[in-house]
């Protein structure tokens, strides 16, 4: 049986656009706008304009001739592809393991533990509402699963759910913005907000904004934080 919170995912896409702000999750929110249903075209996600810019690096090509890394990946995006979340982020992406991998000594790509692979699937399928409903239009994935020597080294918390492969960290727009580009990611990011007024609760959603532009999403708890890692910084509340 799917848990109740991830049901959500599989009826009609209401997403409407509301010129409102996000609030904080100790503030009182209008029941009405929670637990709304959200329905993701199967057939319509398999290509996504986003995607279309997006190029494979050579580095994910050398790394997938060691070992036996690309059957593991094929074996991963085989599991993603039956639950109904694959290309939405590619590969060469949501492989990626954290910024810091080369500072650190690590790898830039790693396959999750199996054990983990289920882990990953509701906070997907909130990207993937993401992505199909036009919030996300311009994002790149920069970090997903980690082990415990890395997320150490990288600074991530005790507790990160990197460590469970259940988040995804990414930004909007181009890694160094220009003036042009600022209207756009905060635009990004205001309905983004919205969407975590409207549908965080019913999906346990956490959104973290970084002032590095990083963002962090994961479905392991309704909650929102800022650059001082409290509610009060986070873009979404005021």
């Amino acid at each position: 049986m799917m848990p109740k919170k991830l049901q959500v995912l599989y009826s009609f896409l209401i997403i409407p656009v509301m010129m409102v702000g996000c609030v904080s999750s100790t503030t009182k929110i209008d029941q009405s706008k929670l637990g709304k249903r959200i329905y993701i075209p199967k057939e319509q996600v398999s290509t996504y304009p986003s995607l279309a810019h997006k190029v494979e690096p050579a580095s994910y090509r050398q790394w997938l001739a060691q070992g036996e890394n690309y059957a593991r990946v094929r074996e991963y995006e085989q599991f993603l592809s039956r639950n109904h979340v694959a290309h939405i982020i590619p590969s060469f992406e949501l492989l990626r393991s954290a910024r810091d991998w080369q500072r650190c000594g690590r790898a830039e790509y790693a396959v999750p533990s199996r054990e983990l692979w289920g882990n990953s699937l509701s906070t997907l399928r909130v990207f993937k509402a993401l992505v199909a409903a036009r919030i996300l239009t311009d994002f790149e994935v920069t970090s997903v699963y980690r082990d415990l020597p890395l997320n150490q080294c990288a600074g991530g918390a005790g507790s990160s759910r990197h460590l469970f492969n259940s988040a995804i960290d990414f930004r909007i727009g181009p890694e160094y913005p220009q003036p042009q580009d600022y209207a756009f990611i905060e635009q990004s990011k205001f309905r983004l907000c919205q969407f975590w007024v409207q549908h965080g609760q019913s999906l346990d959603l956490g959104i973290g904004l970084y002032s590095s532009g990083q963002i962090h999403i994961d479905t392991q708890g309704y909650r929102t934080w800022g650059p001082d890692l409290t509610r009060h910084s986070s873009l979404c509340n005021f």
